[in-house]
């Protein structure tokens, strides 16, 4: 076991940290919070929706909501209930992530429970049933939201041999009559998806740990070295795909959608790459933070001038290994809908202008300060939220940089920005 206890944190960040890396090679963050009245933790498995099979899509999400089952069904939620806890989780492009969160003195038999979901599953002829329509519900439930719709359109839009046009919630459809009717039995796949010798995607060197608790730091790896050390190491590399989902034949197409909502909105999305080898940089901050600058000149102020937008954001980070894509998104008003053709000219026309001006030093500069103030006196949150949101850091960045890398910047590269800035142009959204 390898132990690391110099992890960089805010500064009225008065919790104890330590890093773990188990026998197994699952990698483990500790935090002793003195003052916590709730403990919490958190796994992330580095496989998710783009690992789904073709022919049974939804099938990371599925598994997801199967695992909760385990070591007698229903003994965990229960276990959380009756000490005033709760548990939840997530199925992302490329991870799942499950969490809970406890009163603080029942965190030891909360850790007991959880850990035994990664040992062996239960996945009972009728959970299974009942939760493919769970996962069916909540597919159900998502087309009533705009953002989840937009975002399974431009999946359901891109290239169809890359693995992000793949159904991530799966349905009825998907897990069920489909499958059946091609004579696949889903539970088989299941077990296969989890445990099976040729796929092996839950193994302990892609998974991460985050446990919260008020008790020192010795006592809660004493906690996590008994339990967790179990779980199987299958020396598997991270699913990765080659190549990114919006080709030539994916780009330059303007899609007009009807809202649930009332809402007006133009959306501009840009093919970049993945930027995640470049934390230390961050091009993608540097962009985000001149695009959505609300200053004079800036765009917004330019089409709130106009009464044409009420306001605008951009972001990077939605994509996943070896892809991204870079986000502007304007809130227009009634007039600025009608005038969208000229509001992403005039989009370009401040795009040109900072790639003529080439990577300022100062601007990064400006946006690293802005960083360091947002770390520095970062509030703490919810035990459970906070736990899940790290485990899934700890895939990303060096163990130092585990709390601060999604924040800070640390180095000014003009070639790498100016590289990024090359890719908002016309004919790559």
């Amino acid at each position: 076991m390898i132990l690391f206890d110099d992890v960089e944190k805010p500064s009225i960040d008065e919790r104890k940290y330590r890093h773990l890396k188990l026998d197994n090679d699952l990698e483990v963050l500790l935090i002793s919070d003195k003052d916590t009245e709730k403990a919490a933790a958190a796994l992330d498995v580095h496989v998710g929706q783009m690992c789904d099979p073709i022919e049974c899509q939804g099938l990371a999400h599925f598994l997801e909501h199967l695992l909760f089952m385990y070591p007698v069904e229903n003994d965990y939620s229960e276990y959380l209930s009756a000490h005033g806890g709760h548990s939840n989780a997530f199925t992302g492009l490329e991870n799942t992530n499950y969490y809970f969160e406890v009163n603080q003195e029942f965190l030891e038999g909360a850790l007991d429970r959880f850990a035994q979901f990664f040992l062996e599953p239960l996945f009972l002829e009728s959970s299974t049933e009942r939760e493919m329509n769970a996962v069916n519900s909540e597919h159900m439930k998502n087309i009533q939201q705009d953002a989840w719709r937009l975002h399974q359109l431009q999946r359901d839009l891109a290239d169809p041999n890359h693995p992000y046009s793949k159904f991530g919630t799966g349905n009825l459809e998907t897990l069920g009559e489909g499958p059946k009717q091609n004579g696949i039995e889903i539970r088989k796949v299941l077990l296969d998806f989890h445990k099976s010798i040729r796929i092996k995607y839950y193994s302990a060197n892609i998974m991460r740990l985050v446990v919260l608790g008020k008790e020192p730091l010795d006592i809660l790896t004493e906690w996590v070295v008994s339990r967790f050390s179990l779980v199987a190491n299958k020396n598997i590399q991270v699913p990765s795909c080659v190549g990114h989902p919006l080709g030539t034949d994916q780009l330059g197409k303007v899609l007009f959608v009807k809202p649930v909502k009332d809402v007006r909105q133009l959306s501009l999305t840009f093919a970049f790459p993945d930027s995640e080898q470049h934390y230390l940089e961050k091009p993608e901050a540097y962009l985000s933070h001149l695009v959505g600058h609300e200053s004079a000149g800036s765009i917004l102020s330019v089409l709130k001038k106009k009464g044409w937008a009420m306001g605008l954001s951009s972001y990077g980070g939605s994509g996943g290994k070896n892809f991204d894509f870079f986000k502007v998104s304007i809130e227009l008003t009634e007039e600025g809908e009608a005038r969208y053709e000229e509001i992403i000219d005039i989009c370009f026309q401040y795009f040109k202008m900072i790639k003529s001006a080439g990577a300022q030093e100062w601007v990064f500069k400006e946006t690293q300060s802005l960083s360091q103030l947002n770390f520095r006196f970062k509030e703490k949150s919810r035990p459970s939220s906070y736990c899940s949101y790290v485990a899934g850091c700890m895939h990303k960045y060096k163990k130092e940089h585990i709390l601060s890398g999604p924040t800070l910047l640390w180095e000014f590269d003009r070639a790498l920005i100016e590289q990024y800035n090359n890719y908002l142009r016309p004919d790559n959204f």
